[in-house]
């Protein structure tokens, strides 16, 4: 047992490591393309990088539906975003004494967060997540990236800077979508694996493991730029990343069969969900997210942890 545990969990992190990996690719290599056809380098941010950086959760679940594990993306989704708003924000405003936010923030992805989650919840009250409401959550998806697209202040329509066609790009793509499907494809197998082996619930693996590993670049990016005195991008990073979750990584995956919502998503994981969203919108409201609202934001996630893995 032990050995199959150390087995499927490596195989487990090495899949996790190179979905994500291939992802970075994928979105460095749609990136160069876009800009060198003439698309701003804030269009190609509110679009192709922040639909890249959900790839991984993308994938994963589309690959789940299909393997007919229907309640993953559901777990996956929550379990995520509350990383994001707990683990994610609280790790960012400990990395220094006053995490600022800025007021378009507040003005316009505070809202969207807020309403992306709202509907999230709304749609999967039923405990199901089907093809009809795939069209709600992708015209919100439209609304917040022609929202965020046309009022930048100007960046769209800036002057262009032609850049030369690198062949690299091309491969980028098609490396990125290869370690993509098999990233993706190994993590459901190595969750599936490791429920069985600890005898635990795949829900469970899922909304802590998957969802901590899915987190993992929001982490790392809001970190360093928090450390570089960039907080709105520590912040819009996960405003961003919690509102598309909430959106595509619903509705593209509901295109190959209907969602399903897991007991202990219901019981534990959408109760956190709105505890974690609240706290994220409270502490960020007063246009600063303070040293000790993280550690506060950390003891909630904490909490999570030990009650879903049935420690608390």
């Amino acid at each position: 047992m032990v050995l199959e545990l150390l087995q499927w969990g490596g195989i487990f992190i090495a899949a996790l490591a190179v979905l994500i990996k291939s992802a970075d690719y994928f979105t460095e290599g749609a990136e160069g393309i876009g800009l060198y056809y003439g698309l701003s380098s804030f269009i190609v941010g509110a679009t192709i990088v922040a639909l890249g950086s959900s790839l991984p959760e993308i994938a994963t679940s589309i690959l789940s539906v299909i393997n007919d594990q229907t309640s993953f993306p559901i777990d996956n989704i929550i379990g995520s975003n509350i990383a994001n708003c707990l683990l994610v924000g609280g790790v960012a405003a400990i990395a220094v004494k006053t995490l600022k936010v800025e007021h378009k923030l507040i003005d316009v992805d505070l809202p969207f967060f807020f309403i992306s989650t709202s509907l999230f919840l709304l749609l999967i009250m039923d405990e199901k997540f089907t093809f009809n409401e795939i069209f709600i959550a992708t015209l919100l998806l439209f609304i917040f990236i022609a929202y965020t697209i046309f009022n930048s202040d100007g960046e769209v329509k800036s002057k262009k800077k032609k850049i030369k066609f690198e062949k690299k790009w091309l491969g980028f793509i098609v490396a990125g979508v290869a370690g993509i499907y098999f990233g993706a494809e190994y993590t459901i197998k190595s969750v599936t694996e490791l429920a069985r082996i600890l005898e635990i619930n795949p829900s469970v693996v899922t909304m802590l493991a998957v969802a901590i590993g899915t987190s993992l670049p929001e982490l790392i990016v809001s970190t360093k730029a928090t450390l570089a005195g960039k907080h709105s991008v520590a912040l819009g990073n996960i405003f961003g990343s919690n509102t598309i979750n909430a959106l595509a990584v619903t509705g593209i995956p509901a295109f190959f069969g209907t969602l399903t919502v897991s007991n202990d998503a219901v019981k534990i994981g959408i109760p956190f969900l709105i505890v974690a969203s609240l706290a994220f919108i409270f502490t960020t409201s007063d246009d600063k997210i303070q040293n000790w609202e993280g550690y506060a934001l950390l003891v909630i996630y904490v909490a999570f942890v030990g009650k879903i893995s049935g420690f608390i």
